[in-house]
C-alpha cells in the first residue's frame, strides 16, 4: 500500500518541486549508516535510503495552496500532481479554514502532511487531526517566525542552518526531526546566504520525510 503525502504551500513551491521529483512514485529502504555531505553537518538522520522495488511507494496525492496565484500550483501541475486551492482570505477565522482543510486532507487518507512554505498559523484542531511536519530556515529554537533567514544571517553566530520538525500548537516549536548546519562565509551577503539555506532545505527535507515514513 502506498505511503500517501499531501503538500501544503503558499508561494513559489521550490521545496514542493524537490519533494515531488525526489520522492513521488518511488519506494525506498534503509541501506547502512548515513554519510555526511561535504560542507554540511546533518543531525537526526542516521540511515542512508536507497530506491527499491519491494517497499511501499510514496505517492504525492495532493498539492494544496491557500493562494490561487501561488506559482507552486503550476509546478505541481507540470509534474502531474493533483492540485487544489482553498483560499484562506475568504474565511472569517483560522478555525473555519482549518476545519475545511482537515476535511479535504482526511478524504485522501494521507499518511503525512508536509508544509512547504505554507504561510498559515495552524490551529490546535488541525494539529490534533493531521500528522504534519514543517521545515524552518534556522537552527531552532533560535529565530522562529517569518524572518528566520534574515535574523539568522544578522546574528553574530558563525553557523546557520535549517530544522525539520513536527507541527505543534506553538509556532516553530514542535519536536525536532532533523537539522542541517552550514558555516557562514566571511563577506557573504544575504542573497548568497539565503540561496545556500534553500539548497540545504532541498537536501534535508526529503531525507526527513523518508525518516518519518520509513523509520530510522
Amino acid at each position: 500500500m502506498a505511503k500517501k503525502i499531501a503538500i501544503l504551500f503558499s508561494g513559489n513551491g521550490s521545496n514542493l518541486e524537490i519533494i515531488i521529483k525526489t520522492l513521488h512514485q518511488k519506494a525506498f529502504k534503509q541501506a547502512g549508516a548515513f554519510i555526511q555531505k561535504e560542507g554540511l553537518l546533518i543531525s537526526g538522520i542516521d540511515k542512508q535510503y536507497i530506491e527499491c522495488q519491494d517497499y511501499p511507494k510514496i505517492e504525492v496525492v495532493l498539492a494544496l495552496s491557500n493562494r490561487s496565484n501561488a506559482y507552486g500550483i503550476q509546478r505541481a501541475k507540470t509534474l502531474g500532481i493533483p492540485t487544489q486551492v482553498l483560499e484562506s482570505k475568504v474565511y472569517s477565522s483560522r478555525e473555519s479554514f482549518d476545519k475545511d482543510l482537515v476535511e479535504i486532507l482526511q478524504s485522501f487518507r494521507i499518511d503525512l502532511c508536509v508544509l512547504a512554505g505554507f504561510m498559515r498559523v495552524l490551529t490546535p484542531y488541525f494539529v490534533e487531526s493531521i500528522p504534519c511536519i514543517n521545515i524552518h530556515p534556522s537552527l531552532l529554537p533560535l529565530f522562529k517566525g517569518a524572518r528566520g533567514i534574515e535574523e539568522s544571517f544578522n546574528a553574530p553566530m558563525q553557523l546557520g542552518g535549517v530544522s525539520v520538525h513536527y507541527v505543534s500548537n506553538e509556532l516553530d516549536s514542535g519536536e525536532l526531526i532533523a537539522q542541517g548546519v552550514l558555516i557562514k562565509h566571511k563577506q557573504e551577503n544575504l542573497q548568497s546566504y539565503t540561496q545556500r539555506i534553500h539548497n540545504l532545505e532541498h537536501f534535508l527535507y526529503p531525507l526527513a520525510i523518508l525518516k518519518v515514513l520509513y523509520g530510522d
